[in-house]
């Protein structure tokens, strides 16, 4: 949706299957033991995460004890739009979202997944990467919400966006940082 004083005018975006999980290999709906936060260390490209019914980080202590009831078992819309932007301002994804498998010879992490790279954002059971299929199906989704937005304002006859206001249940929990990062809303105020 976007308005002025005058007009209000709406579009729809298929941007679901990838933000709701359907599209990503480790994906799943916002849950209990969804990993929904993700930050990586550029340097040493190590992960450290927080998933839903958790207040801990994953490096802190205590983390193991606060998931033992639920696990973690998958990562939810927030998370995976936070650790696309995170492996790319650490360097792991190019400006084109390919993974860097030279990565590979300095880092665990960068994994071979056939012809191309993953990144592996939790070891263990379940193991959970990020594949470069699932760097695809995010570009797909923020095309998808980028020409919607960018229809939006063209029907308004307007090139500057000043606020933006993320709704819903989903919306209310996407970082607007991360959102820009991987261009999925216009540069604001």
């Amino acid at each position: 949706v976007l308005g002025n004083r005058t007009r209000v005018v709406a579009a729809s975006s298929p941007t679901g299957p990838a933000f709701e999980g359907a599209e990503i290999s480790g994906g799943q709906r916002a849950a209990p033991g969804a990993i929904e936060r993700v930050r990586i260390d550029a340097e040493t490209l190590e992960p450290k995460y927080r998933v839903i019914g958790s207040e801990l980080w994953s490096d802190q202590p205590g983390f193991t004890e606060s998931v033992q009831a639920t696990g973690v078992t998958g990562i939810c819309g927030s998370g995976i739009i936070e650790v696309v932007a995170e492996m790319y301002l650490a360097g792991i994804i190019s400006e084109d979202g390919v993974v860097d498998g030279s990565l590979s010879a300095h880092s665990p992490r960068i994994i071979a997944n056939g012809r191309t790279f993953s990144y592996v954002l939790k070891d263990g059971e379940p193991r959970i990467t990020i594949t470069q299929n699932d760097v695809r199906a995010i570009q797909l989704a923020k095309a998808a919400l980028y020409a919607g937005t960018k229809l939006l304002m063209e029907k308004q006859h307007t090139e500057h966006v000043d606020r933006i206001h993320f709704a819903g249940a989903f919306g209310s929990f996407i970082d607007p940082k991360y959102a820009m990062v991987l261009g999925l809303i216009p540069d604001c105020d």
